[in-house]
């Protein structure tokens, strides 16, 4: 086998591996999709279509909406307040590529709704409306949306094995079920999602949202892999249930492949405000302005 060969046939393989990976994810959202394509009169034309919308073949950036539904009596209708609101902002070919928080209690307001914290967008316009306020106070503009129901999100780290994560500051609260003291453990699912729930903390919410975005990354960190093939038969059943999005076929492969093909140093960010109590309200305030002026310093 000659060189040119070799090289082409290992580029191969990359790829489809890569899209074995990212089918994992799109398996369960991609089947629910034909599923619901099904009962109309032209499913195959019109699930076509929609597949390829809105994506280019260029190396470009790409900014992705992921909420967090805290849904704790497994309801699975992911129509309840927004916890945990990041944009993760793909950089392209030799960038960098961040994960950025925007606090749940960041007063907004909302149209008719009048003036509520942003977490609540998703339960009175759906998608829509938290994408349209996420863009008005960061200027980042999300391409596609996936809502997670963390109380899921535990079944996904046993899948996987647990993860390992390093506790900095002593955590007891038996409302979130945190019991830690300052180590590192091998954390079960249960475990992770107690660490990211507590805000008995001297950091309060803010400490909360590091505290996911940390947990976010070092599960992309330790468990995106080529072994993660292997646990396929787990996940996929996992994931039908506790995920919801509008992701293209080909959004799954790049977002697959980025995060198991790069070196997964994701830059952690949240957008810096000030808390205050407005009417016996807690809220972070947030100036637009300086919002995305602070943002323009890691995203053009």
């Amino acid at each position: 086998m000659n060189k040119a060969r070799g090289c082409f046939i290992s580029l191969v393989i990359f790829f489809l591996i890569a899209l074995l990976i990212a089918l994992i994810i799109v398996f369960p959202n991609l089947w629910r999709s034909f599923e619901n394509n099904a009962s109309t009169e032209n499913a195959q034309e019109e699930s076509a279509a929609p597949v390829l919308q809105g994506f280019s073949f260029n190396c470009g950036s790409r900014n992705y909406l992921f909420l967090g539904i805290d849904e704790r009596e497994g309801t699975k209708e992911f129509r309840g307040r927004t916890d945990t609101i990041m944009i993760l902002h793909i950089g392209g070919w030799g960038k960098k590529d961040y994960l950025i928080s925007i606090p749940r209690d960041t007063r907004v307001k909302l149209g008719d709704h009048g003036w509520n914290k942003i977490n609540a967008a998703y339960v009175y316009g759906g998608e829509k409306m938290i994408k349209d306020e996420v863009y008005k106070l960061t200027g980042i503009e999300t391409s596609k949306t996936m809502v997670i129901n963390f109380e899921g999100f535990k079944n996904v780290i046993d899948a996987l094995g647990g993860v390992v994560i390093t506790v900095e500051e002593a955590m007891h609260d038996p409302l979130s079920g945190a019991n830690f003291n300052p180590g590192t453990y091998l954390m079960t699912g249960e475990e992770a999602l107690a660490y990211s729930r507590c805000r008995k903390t001297s950091g309060g919410d803010f400490d909360r949202v590091d505290r996911q975005k940390y947990l976010i990354s070092e599960v992309i960190k330790q468990k995106m892999n080529f072994s993660i093939i292997t646990k396929a038969p787990q996940l996929i059943p996992i994931l039908n249930e506790e995920t919801k999005s509008d992701f293209s076929v080909l959004d799954y492969v790049v977002l697959g492949a980025v995060l198991v093909f790069s070196d997964k140093n994701i830059e952690r960010i949240t957008i810096p405000g000030k808390t205050a109590t407005i009417d016996g309200i807690s809220y972070v305030i947030i100036d637009e302005k300086e919002a995305k002026e602070f943002l323009s310093k890691y995203i053009n």
